[in-house]
């Protein structure tokens, strides 16, 4: 008798929480829809049936700006900036610690050369 409850109340929750995991897909889906369908409205009243859209927009400068130094110095001054950020940059680049172990461990291999050699010559 105890397993015949124990399974009838099983069943009821598993199914009732089939029906919440379903209804709440049921809600998050309206909500989605609901969204894009209100995003669909703007556009069609705001951008398509009336102008109120462009009317809100800023008309663009078209005006064309040229730049230019008023003389070699500063011409000069601005590709050696350049040159020196260049340079920080390449320097910010380099890997220092992995540098550290490659320059010790050519050191410690050319150290074990010196001293085979004043070895063997003794």
């Amino acid at each position: 008798m105890g397993g015949r409850i124990h399974g009838f109340l099983g069943g009821v929750l598993l199914t009732s929480a089939l029906t919440y995991y379903t209804g709440q897909l049921f809600v998050n889906n309206a909500k989605f829809i609901s969204q894009h369908l209100k995003q669909s409205n703007s556009i069609i009243q705001n951008k398509i049936l009336t102008d109120t859209y462009y009317k809100n927009l800023e008309i663009p400068n078209n005006q064309i700006t040229t730049y230019e130094r008023p003389n070699f110095q500063e011409t000069c001054k601005d590709i050696w900036n350049e040159e020196i950020i260049k340079m920080v940059n390449w320097i910010y680049s380099i890997n220092w610690y992995k540098l550290g172990l490659t320059i010790d461990e050519e050191a410690n291999k050319l150290t074990d050369r010196l001293a085979e050699q004043f070895v063997n010559k003794k």
